[in-house]
């Protein structure tokens, strides 16, 4: 690991100081594989998270001269991920947007630690146990809305139900998601 770490220093050093497009290709092959799948965790489509992936290293690039002021690329490139992936969410869906956001939001701070890393990776896997725990007619509306792009109407006409029925899931699986993610910030209901 130490070696590795040497390895991303000295790249990180090229791109910065150098402006060297290789060292940026590198870092992209690098971190590629691990930053797709945690975009894909959260926009649940290859295409989307390949170009939320694009987006992050378009961002590494055009910020390559304060790249070496940053203490953790991990943490940086994880939570730039995130966000970016949220961002993306939020765009297509603004559905829930005081819920699973705001916990990841409120979850992950962008300080640049290992232990934020760590946390992160703690949220992502707590997310996706989360979601699986959903009762199954929950589970499948939240997929279909949240992660397949589909509106209230075409998931009713799909599910053959009603959009309140739809609604009523929606608000169901959202309640349920932050409660067992442990949201902790403003409480709506008491």
């Amino acid at each position: 690991m130490k070696n590795h770490t040497k390895n991303i220093d000295f790249l990180i050093r090229r791109l910065s100081l150098d402006s060297d497009e290789r060292a940026l290709d590198e870092l992209f092959h690098i971190y590629y594989d691990r930053l797709l799948t945690a975009s894909f965790v959260l926009v649940k489509s290859k295409d989307l998270a390949e170009e939320v992936v694009a987006d992050v290293f378009y961002q590494v690039w055009q910020n390559r001269e304060k790249l070496q002021d940053v203490k953790n690329l991990d943490n940086y490139l994880f939570v730039s991920i995130k966000n970016r992936s949220l961002n993306y969410i939020s765009k297509e869906q603004r559905v829930g947007k005081d819920s699973i956001d705001e916990v990841v939001s409120n979850k992950i701070s962008e300080d640049n630690t290992a232990e934020d890393a760590i946390i992160a990776k703690e949220l992502q896997d707590k997310i996706i146990h989360s979601i699986e725990s959903l009762p199954p007619k929950c589970r499948e509306v939240f997929l279909l809305i949240r992660f397949e792009g589909m509106k209230y109407k075409e998931v009713a006409e799909k599910l053959n139900v009603s959009v309140n029925t739809v609604d009523t899931q929606m608000g169901i699986a959202i309640r349920k998601l932050t409660e067992m993610i442990g949201y902790q910030g403003k409480s709506k209901k008491k």
